[in-house]
C-alpha cells in the first residue's frame, strides 16, 4: 500500500493538486485477468460510492484490459475513500518476478495523473477508455506490485528461493486450450506432436494426420514469451523444461481478402534473439506486421517478443508479449503463407498452405474460438462445448478437469509480498475470496477438485489415495 499526492493537469494550462487515499498494485497473469478486474469493480460497487477508472480498451471490454486503474471507495475494512487499485497484467513469470525484484523489474502503471486525461464526470461509474490499445509511454509509470497472479507455481519459476505469502496461495484452477488457426481441420494435439514442434518450429501437416498429401502443408509452432505463465505451463506439460529454449514463430504479415479487418496471415517468422524487429531491407519489409491494422507496420511494437526471464535470449526462443496477441493471430487463415527465419530468408521458397498451433488459457482461447479459431483435443480429450459455442465449462467438461481425465490445467496462485501492510492483506483476502464466483470461462474452483497435481506438468492423482 502506498499513499499519493500529485500535481495533476486538469486542463491545458491549469494545475491543481490531486490527493488519494491507499494505492494498490496487482500484476501478473492473463489467466484470471477478467475475474480479477470484476472482483476490484465488485469492491466499488459494494461501497454505494461514486467511483470511476480508466483502461486500455473499448468501453465494452474493460474487463479484458491489460491496463486498468480505479479510484474512489471500496468495500475493505480499513480503507476509504480515494482508494486506489492499479492493475498491469502482463504474465505470471513476470508478476512474481515483480514481487521478487523490486524496483528492478517493478511492471508499469497507468499513471494517476492519467485519471484526468479522459475529462470524465467525477464519480461516473463507467468505464473510462483511456486509449484503444497501447497506453501510450507518457501515462505510464513503474510501481512497486503488492499483489501479483501467476498461472504456475513459483517453484518452477526462476524465483522459486524469493519469500511469498501466503504458503497456500492457490486461487483456482486455471485451464488450458490447445488452439489451431481458422480454417484448420486439425482436431487433436498429442504431447509427442506438440514436442516436434517446440523443438522444430514447424513441421508437414501429415505428423499430425497421418495423411500423404498433407506432407506439402505445414503446422506452424507460435506461443508465449518466457515471461508467461502459459508458456511455462505447456512447457511444463510436456515434460519439455520450462527453462529450455523452444523454436517458435509469429505472425508478421496479414491481409484482408475483402473490407478492411484482416482475416488471413501471409508471413510467419522464427522470433530473433533480441524480439521481432524487421530488418528494412528484407522481404519482410514489404509484409503488414501489425495483423490488427491492415497495412501497417509498426517493428520495434515487436521488440517485446524477446524472451529474458530464464537469460535465454536465442533465436526461435521469443513469442508473443499477451495471449491477447496470440488469439488475435489464431482467429486468421493460413493460405499463401511464407516462412521467414530469423534473418528475414524465406525458408521454404513458396507460398505454402499452413496451420497455427498454440496453447491459450481458456478464456483466451474462447475469444479466439469466437473470432474463428479452432478448439482441439489434447491427447484426445476435448472441452466438447467449449470448443463449439459455450463460455463458461459444462458440467461434463469441468468433470474431465475434476477428475483427471484433461490434464491442460494448473492451480492459479495469487501471492504478495511478505512485508504487505494490513491494508494490503485485507485486500487480498477480498479478491481472493471473491475470485471463485467470477471465473466464468477462466477456470474451475479448488473446493471442486478430485484429482491434485504437486507440481505443474506433474503426475494427476485422486484425492482419495
Amino acid at each position: 500500500m502506498k499513499s499519493a499526492n500529485l500535481l495533476t493537469g486538469l486542463f491545458a494550462a491549469t494545475l491543481a493538486t490531486q490527493s488519494f487515499g491507499a494505492v494498490f498494485e496487482i500484476t501478473g497473469a492473463t489467466a484470471f485477468r477478467k475475474a480479477t478486474i470484476q472482483s476490484v469493480h465488485a469492491l466499488y460497487t459494494a461501497s454505494g460510492a461514486p467511483f470511476r477508472f480508466a483502461h486500455n480498451k473499448v468501453s465494452a471490454d474493460y474487463e479484458n484490459a491489460d491496463f486498468i486503474t480505479f479510484e474512489g471507495t471500496v468495500n475493505v475494512p480499513g480503507l476509504g475513500a480515494g482508494t486506489v487499485i492499479r492493475c498491469s497484467f502482463n504474465g505470471s513469470i513476470e508478476g512474481l518476478r515483480a514481487i521478487a525484484d523490486s524496483p528492478a523489474s517493478d511492471p508499469n502503471f497507468i499513471k494517476l495523473s492519467a485519471l484526468t486525461l479522459t475529462a470524465a464526470t467525477p464519480g461516473a461509474n463507467e468505464p473510462l477508455t483511456l486509449v484503444s490499445g497501447q497506453v501510450p509511454a507518457a501515462q505510464l509509470e513503474t510501481a512497486e506490485a503488492d499483489i501479483a497472479f501467476s498461472d504456475t507455481n513459483k517453484a518452477i519459476s526462476p524465483y522459486a528461493s524469493y519469500p511469498m505469502a501466503p504458503t497456500n496461495a492457490s486461487v483456482g484452477v486455471v485451464v488450458f486450450s490447445m488452439l489451431a488457426s481458422d480454417g484448420s481441420t486439425l482436431t487433436n494435439v498429442t504431447t509427442q506432436q506438440y514436442n516436434s514442434l517446440l523443438a522444430n518450429g514447424y513441421v508437414p501437416k501429415s505428423l499430425f494426420t497421418g495423411v500423404p498429401a498433407d506432407a506439402s502443408k505445414y503446422v506452424i509452432c507460435t506461443g508465449r514469451n518466457d515471461g508467461s505463465g502459459t508458456r511455462s505451463s505447456y512447457l511444463a506439460e510436456m515434460g519439455w523444461g520450462v527453462a529450455n529454449p523452444v523454436q517458435q514463430y509469429l505472425v508478421v504479415g496479414s491481409t484482408a481478402s475483402g473490407g478492411t479487418t484482416p482475416d488471413r496471415f501471409t508471413a510467419v517468422q522464427r522470433v530473433p534473439a533480441n524480439g521481432l524487429n524487421i530488418p528494412g531491407g528484407s522481404a519482410l519489409a514489404t509484409f503488414d506486421v501489425d495483423p490488427g491494422t491492415a497495412g501497417t507496420q509498426a517493428p520495434s511494437a515487436l521488440a517485446t517478443s524477446v524472451s529474458t526471464v530464464w537469460g535465454q535470449s536465442v533465436d526461435g526462443n521469443g513469442g508473443a508479449f499477451s495471449g491477447s496477441v496470440l488469439r488475435g493471430h489464431m482467429a486468421l487463415k493460413g493460405t499463401g503463407v511464407r516462412v521467414f527465419d530469423t534473418n528475414g530468408s524465406d525458408l521454404l521458397g513458396a507460398t505454402v498452405e499452413a496451420d497455427l498451433i498454440t496453447w491459450l488459457s481458456l478464456n483466451d482461447a474462447v475469444t479466439a474460438r469466437n473470432g474463428g479459431a479452432k478448439i482441439l483435443a489434447f491427447n484426445g480429450v476435448k472441452l466438447d462445448d467449449i470448443s463449439v459455442s459455450g463460455t463458461n465449462m459444462s458440467t461434463a467438461d469441468a468433470n474431465k478437469v475434476y477428475y483427471g481425465a484433461y490434464s491442460a490445467w494448473n492451480f492459479q496462485q495469487m501471492v504478495r509480498r511478505t512485508d504487505a501492510s494490513t491494508e494490503t492483506v485485507a485486500l487480498y483476502d477480498q479478491i481472493k475470496n471473491a475470485i471463485p464466483t467470477n471465473l466464468g470461462s477462466a477456470g474451475l474452483t479448488i473446493s471442486s477438485m478430485q484429482v491434485l497435481r504437486a507440481l505443474d506438468g506433474g503426475p494427476i492423482s485422486p484425492k482419495s489415495l
